[in-house]
């Protein structure tokens, strides 16, 4: 599930380095989403709107991984 995970968020940052960002910052970092608005100089309602976007993806990502 790690692999897959690692995988996964390596694609992300493709298509969106700030949504990896702040799943890194949220999941492995334990900041809140203001601390993350702050690092990131961007509004906590965006960090949250984009966290829930990555979240859905990365699900979508976990339960039916691409072909490699």
């Amino acid at each position: 599930l790690m692999l897959a995970l690692d995988q996964a968020l390596k694609r992300l940052a493709e298509l969106s380095p700030r949504q990896a960002r702040i799943v890194e910052l949220h999941y492995f970092g334990g900041l809140s989403f203001a601390e993350i608005a702050d690092v990131l100089e961007v509004s906590s309602k965006t960090v949250q709107r984009e966290w829930q976007v990555a979240r859905l993806w990365l699900h979508q990502q976990l339960e039916s991984p691409p072909n490699v």
